[in-house]
């Protein structure tokens, strides 16, 4: 049976973005928050049981962790922000951390430029930016069945 997960990063404050991933939300089976904007998820705080999160460069004082690891349907998920692994240059040495701890996928943020790519077997997903931070305000959809991986960018302008 396949499972589904909404993943978003840098919301930055911009609470009004997280309430049009209202239906997203309610048919994921996780809802994965990669950083910068941890005290938006007072928004959402009735999914707490859904979501994974981890804290941001942009996290001021905040205990949470920088990195999770979860499995779903046989897939090893690895979740950061990213700015530790300095994704703005290179996905170098995320990979090499990805491979060590033998995840098959990699959520991070940090960028605020959405993708997704295969690198060396390894799916790294980057949802983008909830805020205006970015050029295009956008989140992940992903979809795992059968050990497999199916993940979709998602303008958040489709979601008025």
């Amino acid at each position: 049976m396949a499972k589904y997960l909404t993943v978003f990063s840098d919301s930055h404050g911009a609470r009004r973005n997280l309430a049009r991933l209202i239906g997203d939300f309610e048919i994921s089976d996780k809802i994965v928050f990669l950083g910068d904007g941890l005290s938006d998820l007072k928004e959402i705080f009735e999914y707490e049981d859904k979501i994974v999160s981890v804290a941001g460069n942009c996290d001021f004082l905040s205990f949470a962790s920088k990195r999770a690891e979860f499995t779903i349907e046989g897939v090893k998920f690895l979740a950061v922000h990213g700015d530790e692994f300095s994704v703005k240059s290179s996905l170098d040495r995320l990979l090499a951390y990805a491979k060590g701890v033998k995840a098959n996928a990699v959520l991070y943020g940090h960028t605020h430029i959405a993708s997704v790519k295969e690198i060396e077997g390894v799916t790294f997903i980057n949802p983008g930016t909830l805020s205006q931070y970015g050029n295009l305000e956008t989140f992940a959809f992903i979809t795992v069945e059968n050990g497999k991986i199916s993940a979709k960018i998602i303008p958040l302008n489709f979601r008025k």
